[in-house]
């Protein structure tokens, strides 16, 4: 009796995902991967998702995930990223086959192995590789697109910038964004000096200080910003997507989308924050926006008062949540 129940509900699960869902090894640079992901899961209606990190895979929970069926859709997307870091890649390819799950294989590069392996019951989308005229004619291009004009030559020194990585300048084109918001660049050597090494690194110091509760040195870091007559829009919207970001990891680490090295900022830096103390700071984020937009404050008001909610003789947040 127990074993034809078993059998029911192994046919119901069957019968309900009747049609074999599509599997994936998508092989590129970020860009490429971010791109080509977004082409699945646009073609889905609403899929369940769930993202893996396969240097830090546990794989009871994965195979728990790809061998049930999806509670809130018809369809299960699972997106397994960075995952020529997997030792055994090939075997976990292997088992995953089996599923009925949407199985997204995310690869920055694959050897003859693993690509024979992904042929077997993977669709494989691989990034054509580009030579360096076509990379600067793409960051052109880009940039061309949110109405700001490049040469080759800037071009070329902005991808060395970026460690020749086009997803980097993916996000040093937003910056930019932010920084000419209201008024476009004399010219295309003001767009260089916003993605010069210097600068970012003196915000993305003052980012790590602030969600790692560092009062002084942050509020050192600050000044010498204010005092080299920085403009504070680009760190103002970084620090609340960094602590956006914090919040939503605390809720579910798969609604995080960012590179390995963030991913490990963020896990580091949510031990120090409360859930409540985080939504504190981002309403205070919106506060001062809202001010900020109306003219009663600017940013670097509404940076020092976000500073003093982590003043060690602050009474509304201690050292640790």
């Amino acid at each position: 009796m127990r074993l034809s129940v078993k059998r029911s509900a192994i046919y119901f699960w069957i019968s309900r995902m009747s049609l074999k869902s599509k599997q994936y090894v998508i092989v590129g640079s970020k860009i490429f991967q971010e791109e080509k992901l977004a082409e699945i899961t646009d073609s889905l209606e609403e899929p369940e998702e769930s993202i893996f990190y396969a240097d830090e895979l546990n794989t009871e929970d994965f195979f728990t995930v790809i061998f049930t069926m999806p509670l809130f859709s018809s369809k299960k997307l699972v997106v397994i990223k960075n995952a020529e870091k997997y030792k055994d890649i090939c075997w976990l390819m292997e088992k995953s086959g089996k599923s009925e799950s949407i199985i997204v294989f995310l690869f920055e590069s694959i050897n003859k192995k693993e690509l024979k392996e992904a042929e077997e019951n993977f669709t494989i989308i691989q990034e054509a590789k580009k030579n360096k005229t076509g990379i600067i004619n793409e960051i052109t291009a880009m940039f061309n697109e949110k109405g700001f004009r490049l040469s080759k030559q800037i071009a070329e020194e902005i991808y060395i910038l970026c460690n020749n990585d086009l997803s980097i300048v993916k996000n040093e084109l937003e910056k930019v964004e932010i920084y000419f918001n209201y008024a476009k660049p004399d010219n295309e050597t003001e767009i260089l000096n916003i993605i010069s090494s210097s600068r970012n690194e003196s915000i993305f110091k003052f980012i790590d200080q602030f969600c790692n509760k560092n009062y002084k040195n942050a509020m050192s870091s600050l000044y010498r910003l204010i005092d080299a007559g920085e403009n504070l829009d680009i760190l103002y919207s970084m620090l609340f997507k960094r602590i956006q970001k914090i919040y939503l990891y605390k809720i579910n680490p798969s609604l995080i989308n960012e590179h390995t090295f963030v991913i490990n900022k963020i896990k580091s830096n949510k031990k120090l924050w409360s859930n409540n103390e985080l939504a504190e700071v981002i309403a205070l984020f919106n506060e001062i926006d809202y001010k900020s937009k109306t003219g009663f404050k600017d940013n670097t008001k509404g940076l020092i008062n976000l500073l003093n909610l982590i003043a060690p003789n602050s009474k509304r947040f201690s050292r640790y949540p």
